[in-house]
């Protein structure tokens, strides 16, 4: 059986409501995303420090630039994130992809 998920069906679920005041937090998330993936890509290219901190600094990348995309809807999400399992460098490649994708789509 397939899922199939809405905006309706998000909007009944206790993980996203609308705030209005969503979309004037963008260009901190957007910042915040920067900052992670470029301290992900300094301990990943320096070869030292933790390379778990590369797989979490790429995963705060990436969720900040999905809120980024829902709060610019005006809307804000509620709920647990699901924890990634990658290597550094995957983690590093999917958020610097992620990054990059959320910027065009909000046209930054």
């Amino acid at each position: 059986m397939a899922i199939i998920n809405t905006l309706q069906k998000c909007l009944d679920s206790p993980y996203l409501f609308e705030d209005k005041e969503a979309p004037t937090r963008i260009v901190e998330l957007l910042a915040k995303a920067g900052d992670r993936l470029e301290a992900a890509v300094n301990i990943q290219t320096s070869g030292q420090g933790d390379p778990a901190d590369v797989v979490f600094l790429s995963y705060e990348a990436m969720f900040s630039c999905v809120r980024a995309l829902v709060y610019a809807k005006g809307y804000r999400e509620f709920g647990l994130a699901q924890r990634l399992k990658m290597s550094p460098a995957e983690a590093v490649e999917a958020s610097s992809a992620f990054v990059k994708r959320t910027l065009e789509l909000l046209g930054q």
